[in-house]
């Protein structure tokens, strides 16, 4: 319990926290702008592309990106590593408890940009219907890219850029040409856990999310993805953590 305190306060730094809470707000403010003067169901379909679009295509996997990275390569980096394994914690474990929780605060922060914009969508139109919705999504598409930002830190130092060269040039540009791909996307994986519940997302965002033929909406697939992802990520920082120097 205490290394996972640490670990969450470690990976929250004031500083750090308060960036990438701007970054999850930012979305917000689009939607405000955005669904101003709108009818109920533009403003509806407003927030789906917004929700869509910036919070789980960008703000979300930036948040999980930079926090996951740095759960066990800022540890590596900071050389305090080493003396985390001297204590009587089998490596499994270790890696198991930086890894939930990386996935804990980076979800955390993604929750304030979920809320706020559903919150923002309830002041205006009075509608709480999707607010379970983006919340479920953001803790989908917050695990995958946590889980697999831990061990990739691990491994390199530039495991921040990484994750971003994936998010913008494969997910942006590959994934957008080829839908097939879709299914190995994490924030599209979120977003059909959305569209599950949502019930009303219209066509034209399954086009704008590359899910029309290649990703059905569903609850239990991203659930079902995010808890394997995680298993593995934590089996192979696990094996990292016994086989490669800590220092």
């Amino acid at each position: 319990v205490a290394l996972m305190a640490m670990s969450i306060r470690q990976a929250l730094p004031v500083r750090r926290t308060a960036m990438l809470v701007l970054v999850q707000l930012l979305p917000v403010f689009i939607y405000l702008l955005s669904a101003q003067n709108r009818t109920s169901d533009r403003a509806t379909e407003t927030f789906i592309t917004i929700g869509a679009g910036m919070l789980l295509g960008l703000a979300v996997p930036v948040t999980s990106i930079v926090i996951g990275a740095g759960a066990l390569g800022a540890e590596r980096r900071d050389e305090t590593l080493s003396f985390i394994a001297l204590r009587p914690i089998r490596r499994l474990t270790l890696a198991a408890i930086k890894t939930i929780a990386a996935v804990a605060a980076a979800t955390a922060i993604g929750l304030i940009g979920a809320v706020a914009l559903g919150v923002a969508h309830v002041a205006q139109h009075g509608n709480v219907s999707l607010i379970p919705a983006i919340t479920v999504a953001v803790f989908v598409t917050t695990a995958l890219y946590t889980s697999v930002l831990v061990p990739l830190g691990f491994l390199t130092d530039r495991a921040v850029l990484v994750g971003l060269a994936y998010l913008f040039v494969f997910e942006g540009g590959v994934i957008s040409a080829l839908t097939s791909l879709a299914t190995i996307s994490p924030w599209r994986i979120g977003f059909s856990a959305f569209a599950a519940l949502a019930h009303d997302v219209p066509a034209r965002i399954y086009d704008l999310t590359n899910l029309n033929s290649s990703l059905a909406p569903s609850l239990t697939v991203p659930i079902a993805s995010a808890v394997v992802v995680f298993a593995v990520a934590v089996g192979i920082a696990a094996l990292l953590l016994r086989h490669r120097d800590l220092a």
